[in-house]
């Protein structure tokens, strides 16, 4: 790992984040962060794609030096994303009255969904119900502190890992009694990897639109999956659910991350994608705090979406995760001694999330005392099982995540420590 000056160092300033706290007590205790594989959050610090990298070295224009006039982004990287959004989703472009236009995130996509929440509580009797997919993403960091109530539908390992349209029915029906609710739909889903059955997504939006729920579609792992692996294409899915639907389009936001399709966490760039009214009044509330920032990261990133160069490195991406998350699953089982069942590979995003040794569930207390054993033991760090907190009982396990973005050398190591520290399942 880098050094922690050069990524974690606070200074005097306390730093809020788990993972800093937690490598900060290991550096303390004698622990060498250099030494450090951090299999966390989906980052590497080393990666981003070489093309993309380039493309910021060839002669930017001097416009991307100043502001933009457009609250939506840069205009050329709006073009850009417009045409690659209809592309990848199979949908025909916007114009005249369409149902859908798109936008820049320009200060990472987790902004954009509070700024959705802040639309929603505005406009609302009442802050929303919002439904949140448990185990899952840190939904309720956005919208708790909108004073949104935020409840949780199960994605359950004896359903393949899959939502159960009738539990979502029924907490929609909940919700809706005391307002408008919001939705959240994570379709290539973290932390499972499971890719959510089309079938299920639509019945769970028709319910949404039929209690005029609004909806917001995380596609962060949408170019994320496995080579012979069609991803669910929630956003389709929706648009074609508004348009056979009688009372029409409630609230909607797809947010789709460039960052993990590209290695590039720290560019905060993604699309924004909903009805052009939707995103010209997120645009005056992020005129709030933002004048549009990255502009020359917007510049690199519409040169790059245009290069034939993108497509051959989506597609090594894909291939790697597909080779990592076999390569990995097969090491825990036979080396580690994990079953099968322990183990769920799944077939998108860029982790495996593994169920924590019940020996190790008496000795430590769960998921943080035994990622604490990890790091304490083997220098390794994996993630948490969910970043919903506290979520629902689920299955009564306790769960981490690995991230498999590293070169199989790293990987290989971090699993070859993890079993030289006897922190398998038997």
């Amino acid at each position: 790992m880098h050094a922690l000056h050069d990524v974690l160092d606070s200074g005097r300033l306390a730093n809020p984040l788990g993972d800093a706290r937690l490598i900060e007590h290991y550096r303390s205790s004698g622990g060498d962060p250099a030494g450090l594989i951090y299999l966390s959050l989906g980052e590497t610090w080393t990666q981003a794609a070489p093309g993309l990298v380039a493309a910021l070295s060839r002669g930017l224009p001097d416009l991307s030096h100043g502001y933009t006039l457009s609250p939506y982004g840069l205009p050329d990287l709006r073009r850009a994303l417009t045409e690659h959004i209809a592309t990848t989703h199979r949908l025909p472009p916007p114009s005249g009255p369409a149902d859908y236009d798109v936008a820049v995130s320009q200060d990472g996509t987790r902004a954009a969904m509070f700024d959705f929440g802040r639309l929603l509580v505005r406009d609302g009797a009442a802050p929303p119900t919002v439904l949140v997919p448990a185990p899952g993403w840190d939904y309720p960091g956005v919208f708790a502190p909108l004073g949104c109530r935020v409840r949780y539908y199960a994605v359950d390992a004896e359903q393949g890992h899959q939502p159960v349209p009738d539990q979502v029915a029924a907490e929609l029906e909940r919700a809706a009694a005391t307002g408008r609710p919001l939705l959240v739909l994570n379709a290539q889903h973290n932390p499972t990897a499971a890719n959510w059955d089309a079938r299920t997504v639509r019945a769970m939006i028709a319910t949404a639109l039929d209690h005029r729920a609004a909806v917001l579609v995380d596609d962060a792992y949408y170019a994320v999956h496995d080579p012979d692996v069609r991803p669910t294409d929630t956003l389709k899915i929706l648009l074609a659910e508004i348009g056979r639907h009688p009372r029409g389009a409630p609230p909607w936001l797809a947010v789709r991350t460039l960052g993990k399709q590209f290695h590039c966490n720290g560019w905060g760039i993604g699309a924004l994608t909903a009805h052009p009214g939707t995103l010209a009044a997120l645009a005056a509330l992020q005129h709030h705090h933002s004048y549009g920032s990255g502009l020359p990261l917007q510049a690199a990133m519409a040169r790059w979406l245009r290069d034939p160069a993108c497509e051959i490195y989506l597609r090594a991406m894909r291939a790697h995760y597909a080779d990592a998350r076999r390569h990995a699953a097969a090491r825990l089982t036979a080396d580690l001694g994990f079953p099968r069942h322990a183990c769920h590979a799944g077939e998108c995003t860029s982790y495996l999330r593994l169920r924590v040794p019940p020996r190790y569930v008496d000795e430590t207390g769960g998921e943080e005392g035994y990622r604490r054993l990890c790091l304490d033991r083997a220098g390794v760090l994996p993630g948490t099982g969910s970043m919903v907190t506290p979520g629902p009982p689920g299955d009564g396990h306790a769960h981490v995540r690995l991230f498999l973005g590293h070169p199989r050398p790293i990987l290989d190591e971090a699993l070859d420590r993890l079993a030289r520290h006897g922190l398998g399942w038997a």
